[in-house]
């Protein structure tokens, strides 16, 4: 639980849930899962749903559906290739069953195309108003016999299955929520042991929902305040797991000299917050993991104001914030065997009369000074002093995630997460995490000479350099406050905060990075 020593100008959030609830905009379903060899007899109310490779499937489809299905699928020019899809109804048992054919390709080797056609069943099965789907995966999952591996295909399924049921509908009218009436999935494989994973997968689904929920609620709605709320109901209910909360508030900070991230939250009515919640396994530790995560709730862009095409969505600048939170919630959960820190600066970035301006010279928790060149700039004043507090926590290492820089959604697109780190150990590994979880990432260079751009004639440095290469001197700007700690910067501005929709994401919030830090800290780390 949170600790009350408001002397210290800490806040005790253990028993302030009140608000908490607030923030679920989606139905809390969760799914009943099985996993059998063979098909199970049709019932009412049932869909199928069949993974088709494009290894001669209509060869296939006749063989296992028949021949005017082969026929009709043919002439429908369905081959079975990636995001293809067929669909018919059919008799079978005296019930009407619907049946959809996903085209994947070579197979669904990839865990990314392995959560998608998963997601893509349970949303074509909730169109259709069943309430059991059979998800036959037998002709393109290949089970391997190491059973780690198999259940983590497991996981990979149960997160795209329960995925497919996230809406977020809060403020919709009754009539437009598409109130789920799906409540058992049946998966077809050519082996059972999978399933042993699907509650690890259940939990790490349920961590994305939250993580969604945090990122697509308005601003007004999910202040500073309000994750701080948020962090105590997590310490709150899971207090037996070793989870742990402290918020500091303004004068804390400023004790603290956190010049940079107070300079942001200036221009706000709403007072800043600044989050640690942690989680210390009962057993033996591999390490202590610091976690932290952009947490600016909303972003005008201060006096460097944004267009209002630009600032629509900077709700979702706290995806980061959103991402560790509900990731130690899981890590909790699960019992991994790291102690881990989830650390947030969180504020708002307004114009007031006393926001900061361009100019302005900032003093940050380690006493380098930044001059103001663009005070859209913003969330990397917020990670320098969480870096700099992370650091006297003496982590083994430390990775902040942050909607951090438009450059980085120029330079890879919106699907694609920039990671930065001088630390080649800790990027392989991360790296590697976010494959096998199905979230995308590619690293960029940290090169030296680029701090050129961020010299000040006035002051240690400025908070912005040039915009060619804007993302690579935002993660060079950082560095300059890990304090040699094992850091790795990974910018999700692009997947985190999702315009048109893609893999088993909507448009709206994420929950990016959630995954990937889960499998990291199942793992061994280089």
């Amino acid at each position: 639980m949170c600790a009350a020593r408001s002397l210290d100008g800490l806040t005790h959030l253990s028993r302030r849930t009140e608000r908490v609830a607030c923030v679920l905009g989606c139905s809390a379903v969760v799914l009943t899962l099985a996993w059998t060899l063979s098909e199970p007899a049709s019932s009412a109310g049932q869909t199928l749903a069949i993974a088709v490779p494009s290894r001669e499937p209509q060869m296939w489809i006749e063989a296992h559906l028949g021949q005017p299905i082969a026929e009709a699928a043919a002439a429908a020019r369905f081959r079975g290739a990636d995001g293809e899809r067929f669909a018919f109804t059919r008799v079978i048992d005296g019930h009407l069953q619907g049946v959809f054919l996903f085209g994947c390709g070579a197979g669904l080797g990839d865990s990314g195309a392995l959560r998608k056609i998963c997601f893509d069943a349970v949303r074509a099965s909730q169109a259709a108003g069943s309430v059991h789907l059979v998800l036959d995966l037998r002709e393109a999952l290949e089970v391997p016999e190491d059973p780690a591996q198999a259940t983590k295909l497991g996981s990979l399924v149960a997160q795209g299955l329960e995925l497919g049921l996230y809406r977020y509908d809060r403020y919709l009218a009754e009539d437009r929520r598409d109130t789920p009436r799906l409540a058992q999935v049946t998966v077809v494989a050519k082996s059972t042991t999978p399933g042993e994973g699907s509650g690890r997968g259940q939990v790490i689904a349920a961590a994305i929902r939250r993580a969604r929920d945090l990122v697509n609620g308005p601003a007004e709605l999910i202040t500073p305040s309000h994750l701080a709320s948020v962090a105590g109901e997590i310490a709150h209910g899971l207090v037996d797991r070793g989870v742990t909360c402290t918020i500091f508030e303004r004068d804390e900070c400023a004790r603290r000299g956190m010049g940079c991230y107070l300079a942001v939250a200036r221009g706000s009515l709403e007072p800043p917050k600044f989050i640690h919640l942690a989680y210390t396994p009962a057993g033996a530790s591999k390490g202590r993991v610091c976690l932290i995560g952009k947490g600016v709730t909303f972003d005008s862009g201060g006096y460097s104001l944004k267009s209002s095409d630009a600032m629509f969505g900077m709700k979702m600048d706290m995806a980061g914030a959103a991402a560790v939170l509900s990731a130690l919630e899981a890590a909790a959960r699960l019992q991994v065997p790291w102690e881990v820190h989830a650390i947030v600066a969180a504020t708002e970035n307004m114009i007031g009369g006393n926001a900061y301006r361009l100019g302005d010279v900032l003093r940050a928790a380690n006493g380098k000074t930044v001059e103001i060149d663009n005070t859209d700039a913003e969330g990397r004043l917020t990670l320098a002093d969480a870096l700099v507090y992370a650091g006297g926590l003496r982590p083994d290492f430390t990775i902040d995630l942050a909607t951090l820089t438009g450059a980085c959604i120029i330079a890879l697109g919106p699907h694609i997460a920039g990671v930065m780190s001088p630390d080649e150990g800790l990027c392989a590994s991360w790296l590697a995490a976010g494959e096998r979880a199905g979230e995308s990432h590619w690293r960029l260079p940290l090169p030296p000479a680029l701090k050129e751009q961020l010299k000040s004639t006035i002051a240690d440095l400025r908070n912005t350099g040039d915009r060619p290469g804007g993302a690579i001197t935002a993660g060079l700007f950082l560095s300059e406050f890990a304090g040699g700690q094992r850091w790795l910067h990974c910018d999700i501005a692009g997947p985190a905060m999702v315009k048109k929709a893609f893999g088993v994401n909507d448009e709206g919030g994420s929950g990016f990075g959630v995954a990937t830090i889960l499998e990291l800290l199942s793992g061994e780390i280089g």
